[in-house]
């Protein structure tokens, strides 16, 4: 069956290939040649069939549910851009000749930067496959200070985040330095990928933390009770150390999101008590990121498909488990905030440190994310494209777009976004407490600058709780136009900059840099007196 849906704003669709069935650039996962590969709609589900020449048929599940794969297509926006400085010339090599090369599309919503390889767990799930090699890679401060300048200095659009990572970012000695350094070059956020012990364990560690930048935790949450934590993690006594941890975030004033690993048969079943829990805790957590399990070792055909756990997945759970968001009306691709962004850059411009807003350009087959308004005081939610005319929105801010391009006045502006939220808001589908006015402010609040002048506080009664789920790729569901379109990049210490699904799946350049930056590890014990990981590594 052939299923093709125009995009909301044909104009503006990304250039990659949509619609079912189609042909894609894939790789073998036994040898990473590029191969092609066929997805098509099978049962209600999308799968890639694909055969190397050498080693075989491989199949694979894209997503669990046609519906939501193909509504991510309608509502894809292109966001790229074309780099000034790109680190490598020869696009033609994608994705082994990566670094950034001149074909990548997308800028960096964020740029990652490993501030380690240890840990102080050892999870049986970990695509960094952290605390187990026979080495050790860890930045100096000099080379990280590098990887933080090589971020910022990629053109048109300097990038805004940064997410120190791992291994566990904390164990570095470099660590709070490292969000000083990203301080003083004016980044907005900062944040770390953690699993919350040292935070947790450590008295005035996060208060330490936060004095030096870090305004954001990504904070690994695999459920709601500690059996859950022991089968992903391989320890007990987790849960309650993310409970400690998040109060430790909390009397630091540093947001959250929590971040589940799911895996299916093993944890999915919480999905729904993951956000129940978030919404109990909108004071410090902001977003809840399902992170879709990745296979980045060989692995059986029937326990991958039967394992195999999509970002649709992630969208049906929720519905099914709260009934606060449908799969197949509330959910949205990355992308979707570009034509409000476009307008924002086009009045406002850069600021003082060169930062323009960011662009979310990631392909639509990257993930879904759902926004849910939430009263923080009586617990009533409202998903936004319920309270907005979503679609009508998109193509009044698309054409508002083009306007502020010729005409970036404020005050115009500022009118026309507020007629665009006049013109779109539902009262009728509104939760009790809610008025225009209420979300106007609310919203204006959201953007960050304050674009309309409206908001008179930071936070409103009313808030927003994002819930985006990026499902990363491994060898066996690899699509290269997905590559070409990565938003969230890794800076190294060689000099060059790599895509997330180039960097841990496919060619997994981790390793090579790894290997080139590490020391054995025999040899860093000698000479750091025998110690691997920080006092609190959980047995």
């Amino acid at each position: 069956m052939t299923t093709r849906h125009k995009p909301l704003l044909a104009d503006q669709a990304p250039e990659v290939p949509l619609g079912l069935p189609r042909k894609e650039d894939s790789l073998c996962p036994e040898c990473l040649a590029v191969i092609s590969a066929d997805l098509a709609e099978e049962g209600g589900k999308v799968v890639m069939r694909k055969t190397c020449p050498q080693h075989g048929p491989f199949e694979d599940i894209v997503s669990s549910n046609s519906a939501v794969f193909l509504r991510m297509e309608r509502y894809a926006v292109d966001g790229s851009v074309d780099f000034e400085n790109p680190m490598e010339p020869d696009s033609g090599s994608c994705p082994h000749g990566c670094g950034l090369c001149a074909g990548h599309r997308s800028h960096a919503a964020l740029t990652n930067l490993d501030l380690t390889n240890r840990c102080n767990l050892r999870c049986p799930y970990c695509f960094a496959n952290a605390n187990v090699q026979p080495y050790v890679y860890e930045p100096s401060l000099a080379q990280i200070e590098a990887m933080i300048d090589q971020a910022l200095a990629m053109r048109p659009r300097r990038m805004q985040a940064i997410q120190f990572s791992g291994g566990e970012p904390t164990l570095s000695p470099h660590f709070i330095e490292a969000c000083r350094l990203a301080k003083s070059r004016g980044v907005k956020m900062i944040q770390a990928a953690t699993n919350g012990i040292r935070f947790a364990q450590e008295e005035g560690f996060a208060e330490k933390a936060a004095e030096a930048g870090l305004n954001a935790a990504y904070l690994q949450f695999d459920g709601v009770d500690d059996e859950v934590h022991r089968v992903t993690r391989g320890v007990k006594g987790l849960y309650e150390i993310k409970l400690k941890a998040l109060e430790a975030f909390r009397r630091a004033g540093i947001r959250v999101t929590l971040v589940p690993t799911l895996i299916k048969g093993v944890n999915d079943h919480q999905l729904g008590d993951i956000l129940k829990f978030a919404l109990a805790h909108m004071d410090v957590i902001v977003g809840v990121a399902p992170q879709p399990v990745s296979f980045t070792g060989r692995i059986d055909q029937a326990e991958r498909l039967a394992r195999r756990y999509t970002s649709a997945d992630v969208a049906l759970d929720i519905e099914r488990q709260t009934g606060l968001l449908k799969a197949e009306r509330d959910w949205y691709p990355f992308s979707i905030t570009v034509p409000f962004t476009r307008v924002a850059e086009n009045v406002l411009g850069a600021d003082a440190n060169g930062f323009l807003p960011m662009h979310c350009s990631a392909h639509p087959g990257c993930g879904v994310s759902a926004y849910l308004l939430v009263n923080q005081r009586t617990g009533a939610t409202a998903p936004l494209n319920e309270v907005f005319d979503i679609d009508r929105a998109l193509l009044l801010m698309d054409e508002l777009g083009r306007k502020t391009r010729r005409r970036p006045s404020r005050l115009y502006t500022t009118a026309q976004i507020f007629n665009i939220l006049m013109k779109t808001y539902r009262p009728d589908k509104a939760p009790p407490g809610l008025n225009f006015l209420q979300m106007a402010k609310t919203v204006d609040a959201i953007s960050g600058k304050r674009l309309m002048g409206i908001a008179k506080k930071r936070r409103y009664e009313w808030r927003l709780l994002l819930v985006a789920s990026m499902h990363f790729m491994d060898a066996y569901n690899y699509q290269v136009s997905r590559v070409k379109n990565c938003t969230i990049h890794y800076s190294t210490p060689r000099g060059r900059i790599y895509p997330f699904c180039t960097y841990n799946s496919g060619h997994v350049f981790r390793d090579e840099v790894e290997r080139e930056f590490s020391v054995p590890k025999d040899v860093w014990l000698k000479q750091r007196g025998g110690q691997y990981v920080s006092e609190g590594f959980l047995e």
